[in-house]
């Protein structure tokens, strides 16, 4: 393989490869979000169904009303769900706020 076709294969400088955005998987209600299969899958073992739900609600609306989030559209967008990120903060922060609200209710 030449070095033109291992630099698109692998990033610019052969690293990560780099992720079709024709290769995405189908989330019902988001529009946006762009995840492989493989990510998908990947953050739902690492996190929770539950958790990966509010955040990918919380990164479509991101996505579609901030003036900065116009650069990601149409990406893949798998690098805004580090286990450090806003992103999952958030989520879990919104997370913690629904048990609570749960929990006052049943009092």
């Amino acid at each position: 393989m030449d070095r033109a076709m291992a630099s698109i294969n692998n990033g610019k400088k052969g690293g990560r490869p780099k992720y079709s955005s024709n290769i995405r998987i189908d989330i019902p209600e988001t529009k946006l979000v762009i995840l492989t299969p493989n990510q998908y899958n990947s953050l739902i073992e690492r996190y929770g169904y539950e958790l990966i739900q509010k955040a990918l609600n919380i990164l479509e609306n991101w996505l579609r009303t901030s003036p900065k989030g116009e650069k990601y559209r149409g990406k893949n967008n798998y690098a805004h769900f580090r286990a450090d990120g806003w992103l999952i903060n958030l989520a879990k922060f919104n997370q913690q706020d629904f048990k609570d609200d749960i929990n006052l209710t049943k009092d």
